[in-house]
């Protein structure tokens, strides 16, 4: 399973390009058909160029019967129903419902489904089981380490912030620094998965019994990026 969260609808058409040709291109396979429930930004003449000149097959579903796309929308009733969860389980507002969303989906590709011999999705597609030591409650109080280059001597020694999942591209978290009020990706952090909430107090006191030396991500994990 794969998601994009998007700004605008506009944004559909480049990522639906740059998606099949990273598909097509990673796995030596040709995309033979897409479904889409004919929505306008999902069939733009650009796109319609795109398919043909790749070789693809457009089909679209019966206008306002959503059942016709079943498997689509079930994967995004369940993805709508565990982000909620976490969201409600991390006393977070709905405006990290992006956060929440990707990480639903990081997890469900992790989960073993009884459709696919009891495997994961990740270890269909890549052959390898997934590791999941990184792997932390969603919302959870993060203590982001501050390089000593970027600090003062007497300035603390770490933010405080929350987990809002992983980053894509590089085997780093993404957090919400707090009093920065902004997402920020550090390997440098110690998890409090007993506390939640958006207060920004904290102090060395907090920080002093932390080992930043024993970091969470496994290095070694020969894991392949999505």
């Amino acid at each position: 399973m794969k998601g994009f969260c998007l700004r605008a609808k506009s944004e559909s058409e480049d990522c639906i390009k740059t998606y099949i040709m990273k598909v097509q291109k990673q796995f030596g396979k040709k995309v033979k058909f897409v479904r889409h429930d004919g929505a306008r930004e999902f069939a733009t003449n650009s796109l319609k160029d795109f398919y043909e000149d790749e070789g693809i097959e457009q089909q679209t579903t019966v206008p306002y019967a959503h059942q016709t796309n079943g498997t689509a929308e079930r994967a995004i009733r369940t993805i709508v129903t565990i982000g909620r969860s976490m969201l409600h389980h991390a006393k977070l507002d709905k405006c990290f419902w992006a956060e929440a969303a990707m990480t639903a989906i990081y997890v469900k590709n992790r989960l073993p489904s009884p459709k696919i011999e009891h495997k994961t999705p990740f270890e269909i597609v890549y052959k390898c089981k997934p590791s999941v030591k990184h792997m932390r409650v969603f919302g959870c109080r993060t203590y982001i380490l501050t390089p000593k280059e970027k600090r003062l001597k007497w300035d603390p020694k770490a933010r405080a912030g929350l987990f809002l999942g992983y980053e894509e591209v590089s085997k780093a978290y993404r957090l919400y620094d707090i009093e920065a009020g902004q997402v920020v990706i550090s390997r440098d952090v110690n998890f409090d998965e007993s506390t939640f909430g958006l207060s920004p107090t904290i102090s060395d006191e907090d920080v002093d019994d932390l080992d930043f030396e024993s970091l969470d991500i496994d290095n070694d994990a020969q894991e392949p990026p999505e």
